[in-house]
C-alpha cells in the first residue's frame, strides 16, 4: 500500500514537472506513466490498447477512435488540460464507444481525463453522472478509487456511487413496508394495511425526492418525520397532513406547511395516514437522511420492491420470468429504438420550420412499455428524450434566439403495463420523479409541478390480453419463461387461453416471443421497437413465433445483441434485438456495422429457410427419455443383478449421457439404464430383479404423471426412440454428439450403448460421413442454424444435420470422386485415433482437448483438422475464396428442387 502511494505521488509529481496537457502529443506518454504508477509495464504490457476502432451507429456511420481500452476493466478518453470534462458531447461520445463495445469485453468503467481531473463512470448503473471525480493532486490519497488498475477484486470505493446510496435507501423503505404490514393480525385487516401500507409509503419516497429535488420547501418532509420522533408528534397528523398540502390545489400560504404547492391527484388522491411506531420513524428518518438527488430513479423500484418480498415472493417473479434490466443494457435498446432516430433526424433538418415541425412532432411521440415492472426502462426512455427535446431547443435558439421555445415532452406520452399491481405503482412514481430529475440535470425551461398524474398511462393489466395502446416506440423486458415450462408455471387455464389466443403459434416457444408478436402488430408504420429476450428467441421455434413473424411482415432488425451474459441475477444469455416497420439506413450487430441481420441475429446470409433433405431423413435422432431417475443404475447393480439371473443383461444397457462425450469417454459410462423397451408386463416380469427395482423406484412417480400412457406403461422407458433402434440394428457404431456444448463433435460410439435425450446420435458407422460432420463446412453450417444456451452449441436434428447438403460425388461416374472419398475416410480415422490417443493417454475429454489444441498451428490436432478440412473442400468443389454459407445455402435449395422432380440426390445414408 505504501509503495502504491509513493509511486502515485511520484506520478503527480513527474506529470506536474514534464506534461503541457496536449492530447495529441502527450496523452500517451501520460498513460503510460499512469499504467506504470499501478505496477504496470505501461498500457500496452498491461494488456490495454491505443487508439481502438469503433464503428459510429449514427447515420454518418463515421469510425471512432477510443483513446485507450483495457477489456473488463477501463475506456479512457484523454482531452487536453483545461477542457471541461462535463462537456456532454464528451459524455455521449464515450457512451457510445463503450456500448458498442462487445459485453464480454466491454469494461466495467469509463474514465475522462484533462491531465489534471479524472471523471470516473460507471456506465452499466450510472452513466450520467460521475461515481468519483479526483484531481490530479489527491491521486495519491484516493488511490482505493482505482483499485480495478490494479487488478484487484476488491470493489472501489468512490464518493458519488449512487448505486449504493440507492440500495441504502430502497432497503430502509422495504424495512418500513415490511414493519407496516407485520402489524397486522387477522388476514382481513393485513390485506387492507397492505394496500394503505403501499401508498404511504409511496407518497413518502416521492416526498423524499421532492425534498431534495428542491420541490419541497426548507427539508420540510424531514424536519416533519424529526418533529415526530423529538416531539412526540402524532405522524397521523403530521405527515398526513404533509400529504394532504401536496394534495390541495394551489400554494398552502401559512402554517408548517406553508409554501407547499399542488403536487397532483395522482399517487395523493387518496390519503390514508398511519401513526407510525418509533422504530418505523426512526427508519424513516434513517431513509430521509439520504441524499435523495443522489438516489437513481431507474433501479430503485426493483430493489424496493425485492427488498420486503418473502423467498415465496421472489419464487413467484422468478416462476413468471420476470428479471432486472442494467442502466447500461436498457441503453442498448433505448438508445438504437428512441434516441438514435431523432437525433439522426434532428441532424438532417436545417431550417426553423423543420426544426419546428420535429418538435410538434415529439409531442405527440408515445413510448410504450408493455411489460414495465418499476418502471426502469420508461424512466431511461424518458430521460433520453427530454435529452434530445433539449439538444432540439437548442437547435432553435441558435436559428432563433429571440423566440422562446417551450420544452413540451412530458409523462403522459409514455405508457406501460404490469400484472403486478405493486410494481405499476411503483412505475407511477419512478416516472413522476424522473420529470424532476430532468428539470435539474439539463435546467430545462418547465416547471416541474404538479406532477403528472399517470393513472391512465401505466396500468395494472396482462399485456397478452389486453389492447396496446398504439406506440410510436415499443421498449422492454417481457417475461423469459422456457417454452417447456409454461404451463408448469403459469398453469393449464392461462396457458390454454394463451394457445387459444396464439393458434398459429407451435408449442414449446418461450414466453416472451408473444411480446415480439403484439409489439410488431401494435406499431405504428414508422414505429421502432427494441425488447430484451433470452437468446432462444433467434432458434427454433420460438425464432419462428417471433423473429421470423417479424421479418415476415415487413419488420426489419437494424441493431442487435445475438447472446450475451445476463446483467442481473438470473444465470442467463440474453439477445437484444431493435427493429422497425421502415428500412433502416445501416445495421449494427454486436456494435459492428454489417449489411444486414437476420432472424438468426446472425450477419451472414439467412439459412433459417433451408430446406429439410429427404436424404438425411430418418438418420440423426434424439436420444430417449426414461421419465424416472430410477431407471438409471450404477455397474455395481448391474453385476449384482446379472449374478442373480443370467438373463438379466438383455434388459440392462450402458446407458450414454451428453457430459460422458465431453468428458473422458474412454474411461467409461459412468451409469447403466433398464430398458424393457416395448416389452409387455409379462415378458417385462421374466426379469425379476430389474422390474421390482423400477416399480419400487419409478412407478409411484409415474402414477402421478399428467399423461396416461406414462401412467400405464410404467416399466417402459418415456421415449423409447422406435426409429431410432431400428435404424441402428444394422450397424455397429453410431456418431454421437451432445445436444448442448462448446465444440460440437461427434464421436463413434457402441450400438450397445443407449443414449439419452441430451445426445444426438447419427445412424451411420461410415468415417466419410463422421469426416464430413467434423470438418470446418458442417461447423459454419452448425453455426448459422444452431440454437444456444449460453455460449454452447446446441445440436438440432431438424436444422443442423436433415438441411445440411452432402458434397454430390458419384463414385460410379468418377475414379478421382472416390478416391477423394476415401482420402476423407482415410484422414477421418486418422484424426480419430490421433484424439482417442491424447485422450485416453491424458485421461481427458474431448472440450479439454479442443480447449488446448484447437487454436495451436503447431498442434497435430489443428494440423489433422487442415488436412480434412482440405479434402472436403476438394470434395464439394469449394474454394477458400468462396462465401462457404452461400454456397452451402445454394446446394441446399438445388438438392432441394431435384428431390421435388424425383432426382436422386446423395445424402448421408448412401454408402459410397
Amino acid at each position: 500500500m505504501a509503495d502504491r502511494i509513493e509511486n502515485l505521488t511520484d506520478f503527480v509529481a513527474f506529470v506536474k514537472a514534464n506534461i503541457r496537457g496536449s492530447e495529441k502529443s502527450e496523452a500517451q506518454t501520460f498513460l503510460d506513466s499512469f499504467f506504470q504508477a499501478f505496477g504496470h509495464g505501461g498500457a500496452i504490457a498491461a494488456g490495454a490498447r491505443y487508439e481502438e476502432v469503433i464503428k459510429n451507429s449514427s447515420k454518418s456511420g463515421k469510425t471512432g477512435f477510443a483513446d485507450l481500452v483495457w477489456d473488463g476493466r477501463i475506456l479512457i478518453e484523454m482531452k487536453s488540460r483545461g477542457v471541461d470534462l462535463s462537456d456532454r458531447n464528451i459524455w455521449e461520445q464515450a457512451g457510445r464507444y463503450y456500448l458498442r463495445l462487445k459485453k464480454e469485453n466491454r469494461p466495467r468503467y469509463v474514465m475522462f481525463c484533462n491531465f489534471d481531473e479524472f471523471h470516473i463512470y460507471d456506465f452499466d448503473n450510472q452513466s450520467d453522472e460521475p461515481v468519483d471525480i479526483i484531481h490530479l493532486e489527491e491521486l495519491p490519497r484516493c488511490e482505493s478509487a482505482f483499485s480495478f488498475m490494479r487488478g484487484s477484486k476488491t470493489t472501489p470505493l468512490f464518493r458519488n456511487n449512487q448505486t449504493v446510496i440507492t440500495e441504502k435507501a430502497a432497503r430502509r423503505l422495504g424495512d418500513l413496508y415490511s414493519a407496516l404490514l407485520e402489524r397486522g393480525r387477522d388476514r382481513k385487516w393485513r390485506e387492507y394495511t397492505e394496500l394503505q401500507a403501499q401508498r404511504f409509503v409511496l407518497q413518502c419516497v416521492l416526498a423524499m425526492f421532492a425534498e431534495d429535488l428542491d420541490l419541497l420547501p426548507d427539508n420540510l418532509f424531514t424536519r416533519c418525520v424529526k418533529d415526530c420522533i423529538d416531539q412526540k408528534l402524532s405522524s397521523f397528523d403530521v405527515l398526513g397532513g404533509l400529504f394532504q398540502a401536496m394534495n390541495t390545489v394551489g400554494v398552502t400560504p401559512a402554517g408548517r406547511y406553508q409554501d407547499v404547492q399542488y403536487f397532483n391527484g395522482g399517487l395523493f388522491k387518496e390519503i390514508h395516514p398511519i401513526e407510525l411506531e418509533i422504530g418505523e420513524l426512526k427508519i424513516l428518518e434513517a431513509a430521509a437522511g439520504a441524499d435523495w438527488s443522489k438516489v437513481r430513479p431507474s433501479i430503485f423500484g426493483n430493489i424496493f420492491e425485492g427488498a420486503f418480498q418473502s423467498d415465496e415472493g421472489k419464487k413467484k417473479r422468478h416462476a413468471h420470468g420476470i428479471h432486472f434490466t442494467s442502466e447500461g443494457d436498457i441503453k442498448r435498446i433505448v438508445l438504437p429504438t428512441i434516441s438514435d432516430y431523432w437525433r439522426d433526424r434532428i441532424s438532417a433538418a436545417h431550417t426553423l420550420t423543420e426544426l419546428k415541425a420535429l418538435h410538434q412532432e415529439l409531442r405527440s411521440y408515445k413510448i410504450l412499455d408493455p411489460a414495465c415492472g418499476s418502471g426502469n426502462f420508461l424512466y431511461v426512455a424518458y430521460q433520453e428524450l427530454k435529452s434530445v427535446e433539449f439538444d432540439l431547443l437548442l437547435r432553435l435558439y441558435r436559428l432563433d434566439p429571440k423566440q422562446g421555445h417551450m420544452s413540451l415532452v412530458t409523462p403522459q406520452q409514455f405508457f406501460g403495463m404490469d400484472i403486478n399491481s405493486f410494481a405499476v405503482e411503483l412505475a407511477k412514481v419512478t416516472l413522476m420523479i424522473g420529470r424532476g430529475v430532468a428539470m435539474r440535470k439539463l435546467n430545462l425551461p418547465e416547471s416541474s409541478l404538479p406532477l403528472d398524474t399517470l393513472d391512465q398511462n401505466i396500468v395494472c393489466k396482462d399485456a397478452l390480453f389486453t389492447d396496446w395502446v398504439k406506440a410510436d416506440a415499443i421498449i422492454g423486458n417481457p417475461p423469459f419463461l422456457g417454452g417447456k415450462r409454461i404451463r408448469l408455471s403459469l398453469g393449464d387455464e392461462y396457458i390454454n387461453r394463451v394457445f387459444t389466443k396464439f393458434s398459429d403459434v407451435k408449442d414449446s416457444v418461450d414466453f416472451c416471443s408473444y411480446w415480439f408478436r403484439i409489439a410488431h402488430d401494435n406499431l405504428k408504420a414508422n414505429g421502432r421497437a427494441g425488447l430484451v429476450a433470452t437468446n432462444s428467441i433467434s432458434q427454433g421455434k420460438s425464432r419462428a413465433a417471433s423473429l421470423d413473424y417479424i421479418s415476415q411482415n415487413s419488420g426489419y432488425i437494424y441493431d442487435a445483441v445475438s447472446t450475451q451474459e445476463w446483467s442481473g441475477e438470473a444465470a442467463v444469455h440474453v439477445s437484444i434485438v431493435n427493429w422497425s416497420k421502415q428500412q433502416p439506413n445501416r445495421y449494427i450487430l454486436g456494435g459492428k456495422a454489417v449489411l444486414k441481420i437476420n432472424s438468426s441475429l446472425q450477419a451472414e446470409i439467412d439459412v433459417s429457410q433451408a430446406a429439410r433433405l429427404k436424404a438425411n431423413l430418418n438418420l440423426c435422432f434424439t436420444g430417449v427419455t426414461p421419465i424416472g431417475k430410477g431407471f438409471i443404475i450404477s455397474s455395481s447393480q448391474v453385476e449384482d443383478w446379472n449374478k442373480a439371473n443370467k438373463n438379466n443383461h438383455k434388459v440392462l444397457r450402458p446407458f450414454l449421457e451428453g457430459n460422458d462425450l465431453v468428458e473422458n469417454l474412454y474411461a467409461g459410462l459412468k451409469n447403466w439404464i433398464i430398458d424393457f423397451n416395448d416389452m409387455s408386463i409379462e415378458e417385462a416380469s421374466e426379469y425379476t430383479q430389474p422390474l421390482q427395482w423400477v416399480k419400487s423406484k419409478v412407478k409411484p412417480k409415474r402414477d402421478l404423471n399428467r399423461r396416461q400412457t406414462y401412467q400405464t406403461y410404467w416399466w417402459q422407458l418415456g421415449e423409447k426412440r422406435p426409429a431410432m433402434r431400428q435404424a441402428l440394428e444394422s450397424i455397429s457404431q453410431y456418431f454421437a454428439v451432445p445436444q448442448t456444448s462448446k465444440w460440437a463433435i461427434f464421436l463413434p460410439c457402441s450400438c450397445e450403448w443407449l443414449p439419452n435425450a441430451r445426445t444426438r446420435i447419427v445412424a451411420s458407422e461410415d468415417f466419410y460421413v463422421l469426416g464430413i460432420l467434423t470438418s470446418r463446412l458442417h461447423r459454419i453450417w452448425m453455426e448459422a442454424q444452431m440454437s444456444t444456451l449460453e455460449d454452447r452449441i446446441s445440436y438440432t436434428h431438424n436444422s443442423c444435420f436433415e438441411t445440411f447438403a452432402f458434397p454430390q460425388i458419384n463414385t460410379n461416374t468418377s475414379k478421382k470422386a472416390k478416391q477423394t472419398i476415401e482420402k476423407i475416410r482415410a484422414a477421418m480415422q486418422e484424426l480419430h485415433q490421433y484424439r482417442s490417443q491424447q485422450m485416453e493417454s491424458k485421461q481427458w475429454g474431448i472440450t479439454k482437448l479442443y480447449n488446448e489444441y484447437f487454436h495451436e498451428p503447431a498442434s497435430q490436432l489443428y494440423k489433422l483438422h487442415a488436412k480434412l478440412d482440405k479434402l472436403v473442400m476438394q470434395a464439394y468443389g469449394f474454394s477458400e475464396d468462396d462465401d462457404i454459407l452461400s454456397k452451402l445455402l445454394e446446394l441446399n435449395l438445388e438438392l432441394s428442387d431435384r428431390e421435388k422432380q424425383g432426382l436422386p440426390v446423395i445424402g448421408a445414408r448412401q454408402k459410397l
